[in-house]
């Protein structure tokens, strides 16, 4: 339960309102102050392509009653932040129609955007931890809404999971972890999956969450590393800094019974009992994005490439000095992935020398 902040009270009303309460006067309370804002929700929509839709939120202090929640439907017409406010006023979620002393948002284009909504009521910009508050509670309050799949609703082919568990398994067998350290960045590009300039750690090097993390440049692995280094705020938002792709490899017992299931029915090869292969993307905030093909895919291209580039190359890590390495690997549809190392070291090689093939 979040300190100094009471649940807030959110209405499930549907319906119109009533013609005669519609009509009823706004009431004015000097001390209340509204609260609102445009935010990310902290779920994902995943009919089609998987989006995180938009959330305009009205809050009342001090009371923490939600008089506004509207969920944006990016393919309808654009709802004003002063339109928001208009119809919180008109016919909040809670209580009688109403209108607040003052109203607060986070910048100076929201609170141009009330425009008139405003008129009659004192509007102050300055910072809204009152709703990254609500996010929170919302997102620990979203029920869990189907069995977890390699699928993904069907996002996911079986033969992209079935290729992901092939290449994994290939990948842990080596262990590249044992030749490599973390902080060893290498560059991979994927340009037919419009991989470019990405930064992948390989992790494992202290026997525990084996796998690899791509990040989407060297800026964000740098910005992930120095975000890490500080002491979170005890309440504020998340900030990785940086979305981040991984594939780990985790214990049976850890993945769900339902994704269990699935490995046993398609029989997909698993290395051990530990080796269990998933792949997440985390957005900046943490919040987990669901998975799509072309992600499974790119995780199956890595490790495929990384198993070769190790095998090939392992030995060189063993050294004090490391001569740089740039080389594309190519599977069985010609998907080429083209690894760097160190990752700075791009700019020494031309992009279409034939001899880094193999």
């Amino acid at each position: 339960m979040l300190e100094a902040f009471e649940r807030p009270i959110m209405s499930k009303k549907k319906g119109k309102k009533s013609t005669k309460r519609a009509g009823h006067s706004r009431q004015k309370y000097p001390v209340c102050e509204w609260v609102g804002g445009r935010l990310v929700s902290p779920f994902y929509i995943t009919e089609g392509v998987p989006y995180r839709p938009e959330i305009i939120l009205w809050l009342e202090l001090p009371k923490n009653v939600v008089v506004f929640s509207f969920v944006v439907d990016p393919k309808e017409p654009p709802v004003s932040l002063g339109k928001s406010l208009l119809e919180a006023m008109r016919s909040p979620m809670v209580g009688p129609p109403r209108q607040p002393a003052r109203v607060r948002v986070c910048d100076a284009g929201l609170a141009s955007e009330l425009g008139d909504a405003a008129k009659d009521v004192e509007v102050v910009v300055a910072p809204t931890p009152e709703l990254d508050k609500l996010l929170r509670l919302m997102a620990q309050s979203m029920p869990e809404q189907r069995e977890p799949s390699y699928f993904e609703d069907g996002r996911v082919s079986a033969e992209a999971a079935g290729k992901l568990f092939d290449n994994a398994r290939m990948l842990y067998e080596i262990a590249p972890w044992k030749s490599i350290a973390d902080t060893e960045v290498l560059r991979i590009d994927i340009s037919q999956l419009e991989v470019e300039g990405a930064c992948l750690s390989i992790i494992g090097g202290l026997d525990e969450s084996f796998g690899f993390v791509i990040f989407p440049s060297f800026e964000a692995l740098k910005r992930f590393v120095s975000i890490g280094e500080k002491e979170p705020p005890p309440e504020g938002p998340v900030d990785l800094g940086t979305s981040t792709f991984s594939l780990n490899f985790e214990r049976g017992a850890d993945v769900p019974a339902s994704m269990r299931r699935e490995v046993a029915e398609y029989g997909w090869p698993v290395a051990d009992s530990k080796a269990y292969p998933r792949v997440q993307v985390l957005d900046r905030d943490g919040v987990l994005r669901p998975l799509t093909e072309r992600d499974v895919r790119i995780a199956a291209a890595c490790a495929l490439s990384l198993t070769r580039f190790f095998i090939k190359h392992g030995s060189l890590f063993e050294r004090e000095v490391t001569q740089p390495i740039c080389e594309s690997f190519f599977d069985e549809n010609d998907l080429e992935v083209r690894i760097t190392f160190p990752y700075q070291a791009d700019a020494l090689f031309e992009m279409d020398d034939p001899a880094r093939k193999s």
